[in-house]
C-alpha cells in the first residue's frame, strides 16, 4: 500500500488549485460544446481526444496488469467517466450550469455516506452531520430549484446530474482501493480506455444525429478546452495530488468547483443565481467541508485516498 507522502505542499495544492479551477470551467465549457455536439457525441470525442494524449504519455510507462485489476477498471470506466458525463450532458441540457457544479460537489458527503454502507467505514459524530447536511442541500437545491431560466425541466436536469454523481461514488470507491496499485496516470489511461470501448458503437449509432454542418467555432473551441484543460490537465493533476495527500485535502478543495463554475456562468452564459440556489449551495460546502476535514494530529489510514478526475 502507498503511504501518504505530504513532503511537497507547494506541489499538491499547485496540483489541486490547477484542477479545481479547470473543472469549475468546464460546466460553462459543456454549456457551451452542447451547441454543436449531442450529449453522445461530445463526451466520446473529448475523451477520444484525450486518450490520444494519455496514450503518447503511457508508451513508455505501459506494463502487463492482472485481469482482476482490468476488470476492476473496466467497472470503473463504466461509471466514471461513461454513465457520469452522459448523465451530467443530458442533465445540463435541462438545468443550469450553477445548479449542476453545486450538485456535483455533493458527491464527497455521498461518497462517505456508500463508504460507510459498503465499506463499513467508521464515520465521527461531525462526519454524520456533515453528510446529512449534504443530503438537505441536495434535496433543497434538486427539488426546488428557483432559477428562473430552467423553472419548468429543472427537477428533471437535477434528477439527472444526482444519478451522474452517484456513478462518481461508485466510481470513487473502486479508485480507493487502485490507488494503491497503479500509478494516476495508469488508473486515468485505462478508465478513459474501457470508457471509449463503451461508448464507440452508441457514438457510431448516433452519429447520424449530429448536424455536422451547424458546429460552430465556439463549440470547437470549448470541445478542444474539454479535451486539453478539463480532461488531460485536471485529470493528471488531481490524481497526483490524491497519491500524495489524504482523501480530506483533496476532497475539501473540491469545495471551489461550485465557486470558479458560478461566477462563469454568471459571465460567460449570463445565468443568473436564485435564492434556493445560495442556500441549497452553502448547505452542500458546509457538509461536504464537515464530512471530509479531518485535524492535522489524526493520521490518515494508508489507502484512504480518492478522486473525482
Amino acid at each position: 500500500m502507498n503511504t501518504v507522502n505530504q513532503s511537497d505542499p507547494l506541489k499538491i495544492y499547485t496540483a489541486l488549485t490547477i484542477a479545481i479551477i479547470f473543472w469549475g470551467c468546464s460546466f460553462p465549457a459543456i454549456k457551451l460544446v452542447m451547441t454543436g455536439f449531442t450529449p453522445i457525441s461530445y463526451v466520446f470525442l473529448r475523451f477520444a481526444g484525450a486518450e490520444l494524449l494519455f496514450g503518447v504519455l503511457m508508451l513508455k510507462r505501459f506494463r502487463v496488469l492482472q485481469w482482476g485489476t482490468h476488470l476492476k477498471l473496466a467497472v470503473m470506466g463504466l461509471f466514471y467517466p461513461t454513465l457520469y458525463f452522459i448523465l451530467e450532458s443530458i442533465g445540463m441540457q435541462h438545468t443550469s450550469a450553477s445548479s449542476a457544479s453545486i450538485l456535483v460537489a455533493a458527491s464527497p458527503g455521498i461518497a462517505a455516506l456508500f463508504a460507510r454502507c459498503i465499506l463499513k467505514e467508521k464515520l465521527s459524530f461531525r462526519q454524520w452531520f456533515g453528510v446529512v447536511l449534504s443530503i438537505v442541500g441536495v434535496v433543497v437545491l434538486a427539488g426546488f430549484d428557483d432559477n428562473q431560466a430552467y423553472s419548468e425541466s429543472s427537477v428533471l436536469g437535477n434528477s439527472l446530474i444526482l444519478l451522474a454523481v452517484l456513478s462518481a461514488t461508485v466510481y470513487m470507491i473502486i479508485a480507493r482501493h487502485l490507488s494503491a496499485q497503479l500509478s494516476a496516470l495508469e488508473i486515468t489511461f485505462y478508465q478513459v480506455l474501457y470508457s471509449l470501448l463503451y461508448l464507440l458503437p452508441v457514438f457510431l449509432v448516433h452519429s447520424r444525429d449530429v448536424s455536422w454542418t451547424s458546429v460552430n467555432a465556439v463549440s470547437l473551441a470549448a470541445l478542444f478546452f474539454l479535451i486539453i484543460g478539463a480532461t488531460l490537465i485536471a485529470f493528471l493533476s488531481y490524481n497526483y495530488a490524491i497519491s500524495c495527500a489524504p482523501v480530506s485535502t483533496a476532497a475539501v478543495f473540491l469545495n471551489g468547483v461550485p465557486l470558479v463554475s458560478v461566477i462563469l456562468s454568471a459571465i460567460i452564459l449570463n445565468e443568473e443565481i436564485g435564492v434556493l440556489q445560495v442556500i441549497g449551495g452553502t448547505i452542500i460546502v458546509s457538509g461536504v467541508t464537515l464530512t471530509t476535514w479531518r485535524r492535522r494530529s489524526r493520521a490518515v489510514p494508508d489507502g484512504q485516498r480518492t478522486d473525482l478526475g
